[in-house]
């Protein structure tokens, strides 16, 4: 067999084989979105944006130390400021 002939059989052998991969990754992702679509879960909603001004939502996050505080526990005090760093402490 000419040279050429094989290294065009096998240079189509590998395009065919990258395509088939891509195929089968495209599909598994099509019926992942499909299942997870499809599982009755309710859609999560973003909230609306508050104003400067507005009163925040109640809401409860972990602090430093893992202990879960709420919002309303420090209702009446002192002024709460909130910092969130998005991407403190990561490489991003």
């Amino acid at each position: 067999m000419p040279k050429s002939r094989t290294k065009n059989s096998w240079r189509h052998t590998v395009m065919f084989l990258t395509r088939l991969n891509v195929s089968i990754w495209a599909a598994t992702l099509m019926t992942a979105l499909i299942i997870s679509t499809a599982s009755g879960e309710e859609a999560v909603t973003t909230p609306d944006m508050l104003k400067v001004g507005m009163i925040a939502p109640d809401f409860t996050l972990k602090d430093e130390d893992g202990v879960e505080r709420n919002l309303s526990d420090y209702l009446g005090q002192k002024s709460v400021v909130l910092a969130f760093y998005p991407k403190d402490f990561t490489g991003g």
